[in-house]
């Protein structure tokens, strides 16, 4: 057991600004699931969220005087470093470019090779991977509230200090969300009901 795990986050902070690396070890280990897991649903690769997570955690340590925990709860600052780590990867690679325009092209045509995948899985299966699709195919600021206030279950309140806009602002941009992703996947699902089965698929060549 750490000798720092009876200290808060505030405290901690503290330590590491000393140069205290068993501070820093503590911290690490107390948060990394989290911040794991949004970098993990941004960027949705595993490779691209350990990146994004040991290059943050490094700048951290490097420079922990970035953290004011008198503003700031060290964990909403940290989110902030981690979503705009996720950015800026993002925006290098030109994931969001190709996100837009796999959004365009799902939304005007079925996709038989997903479709077709998923029609052997079960219902349950089926809908999910068409929500995951559809939360992708959202604009980023979007995918970032419902990652946070969803997935990661984080109050609305911290959420929107941690994305810099106004709790109104932020509940209007998960309603947007919701509402966008329900059309989505309605519009999938019924490009599924469309399609022929195999049987009749069979059928129609004799």
């Amino acid at each position: 057991m750490n000798a720092y795990a009876n200290n808060s986050d505030a405290e901690l902070v503290k330590f590491i600004c000393d140069g205290n690396d068993l501070a820093f070890a503590e911290l690490v280990v107390r948060h990394t699931d989290r911040f794991f897991a949004l970098a993990f649903r941004t960027l949705r690769s595993q490779g691209d969220a350990e990146d994004v997570m040991q290059a943050a955690f490094i700048k951290f340590w490097q420079r922990p005087h970035l953290c004011n925990t008198d503003k700031a709860k060290f964990t909403t600052w940290f989110y902030q470093v981690i979503i705009n780590s996720c950015h800026d990867q993002q925006r290098q690679a030109s994931r969001q470019q190709l996100l837009q325009a796999s959004f365009a092209e799902q939304s005007s045509v079925c996709v038989d090779s997903e479709l077709t995948n998923i029609e052997d899985r079960q219902t349950a299966d089926w809908r999910r991977a068409s929500v995951e699709s559809g939360i992708r195919a959202l604009p980023t600021s979007q995918q970032d509230a419902l990652n946070l206030v969803v997935y990661s279950e984080i109050a609305q309140k911290e959420a929107a200090e941690i994305l810099g806009v106004s709790l109104k602002a932020l509940e209007s941009t998960l309603h947007r969300a919701k509402k966008n992703l329900q059309k989505y996947v309605e519009k999938i699902e019924l490009c599924k009901s469309n399609q022929p089965s195999k049987t009749e698929v069979s059928d129609e060549k004799y």
